[in-house]
């Protein structure tokens, strides 16, 4: 392990979780068991950090996502078990892997991987993320992996970004669409409140506080949240509930529960999965611009789109709006559109994984 873990040790101080990998050994098995010709890499999600990304490579392979133990972007495996994976993964009989995210510590496992088996990567965010230092350094990583020809295809979930660095970079890229899932039939929460769902991490870029003071300014409204702001103490207590952290079917149910859910973040990669499980599930979501989700249908660009969502009073105008909209004729349409972007992901993934 080096000079810098004998002195840890010496010091008494944590070095390295040990983790047994003989569950991911299994789980490689066993997608290859199922016939697939396709491994999906990700990483376990600490918290919300990388839960995003950990559901949408779900959503794109169900069956044959392998999910590597992290602690916010540091993968927890020695480079003995990272070798073991590796070779695991190639005398499995794997045609392809897919790497979903490329933190630093993905490497490693490219660096074993990529002269013995087609390896792509999905990028899941934007170039606004760039201005911290580390993902600058690894988004460029990647798109030299990429010229190199030790990445063979580079998927972007970002609309635009593949069309961006095909063109710079002469590189082999493709856009891709999370999956709409299905719809939970659920009853809406027995209240008169006006209920509205703003779920998302207390990061600048979610904008989060305009959306809740937006929300606030609504008649007869109760706002569910995941985040803890000082509004609560300031006389709206009795408006706003606190939900906790909570598996990604039990969100799904609560947000299909919503008379309208916010997502108006400054950026997504297709507009955010709050946006589009709500829309799956027939319940209304007000984005911004952002993203290209909606291009299909021009009526529903123009009602769920702020154009100044970092403007609380349009924000609260936007969700009346929506609100005297006829429900059942907007559920309708909202269900009808995921169905059409459902066909587009499967064409869009085939188009990737080709």
């Amino acid at each position: 392990m080096g000079v810098k873990y004998r002195i840890n040790k010496i010091l008494g101080r944590s070095t390295i979780d040990f983790v047994d990998i003989s569950y991911l050994l299994e789980s490689v098995k066993s997608i290859a068991r199922r016939g697939s010709k396709v491994v999906a890499i990700c990483l376990e999600n600490t918290n919300s950090s990388f839960l995003g990304v950990k559901n949408a490579t779900f959503n794109l392979f169900p069956d044959s996502t392998l999910v590597l133990p992290a602690y916010y972007s540091n993968i927890k495996l020695t480079e003995k078990q990272f070798i073991e994976l590796s070779e695991l993964i190639v005398s499995e009989g794997f045609e392809q892997v897919v790497i979903s995210t490329l933190p630093l510590s993905m490497n490693k496992l490219l660096d074993l991987l990529s002269d013995k088996i087609y390896v792509k990567v999905i990028f899941h965010g934007a170039l606004s993320e760039l201005s911290n230092e580390v993902n600058e350094k690894q988004f460029f990583n990647m798109i030299q992996l990429a010229q190199k020809g030790k990445i063979k295809k580079i998927g972007f979930v970002k609309s635009g970004l593949e069309n961006w660095s095909s063109h710079l970079f002469e590189i082999q890229t493709n856009q891709l669409q999370l999956r709409p899932i299905k719809p939970n039939v659920n009853q809406k929460i027995k209240t008169k409140k006006i209920n509205i769902g703003i779920f998302g991490n207390s990061t600048f870029n979610k904008n989060i506080y305009n959306q809740i003071a937006g929300a606030l300014a609504v008649e007869n409204v109760m706002i569910h949240t995941s985040l803890n702001t000082k509004f609560s103490e300031i006389g709206f207590n009795d408006k706003i509930i606190i939900h906790p952290f909570m598996d990604h079917e039990t969100f799904v149910q609560l947000i299909s529960q919503m008379d309208i859910n916010l997502h108006l973040s400054f950026s997504e990669g297709m507009g955010g999965q709050v946006f589009t499980e709500s829309l799956a599930q027939g319940v209304p979501c007000l984005t911004s611009y952002n993203n290209e989700y909606l291009r299909h249908d021009l009526e529903l660009l123009k009602l769920l789109t702020v154009e100044q969502y970092e403007n609380p009073w349009q924000i609260t105008k936007a969700i009346e709006k929506v609100l005297a909209f006829d429900r059942e004729t907007l559920r309708t349409k909202l269900f009808d559109y995921s169905f059409l972007i459902e066909k587009e992901s499967e064409m869009l993934l085939n188009a990737f994984l080709k």
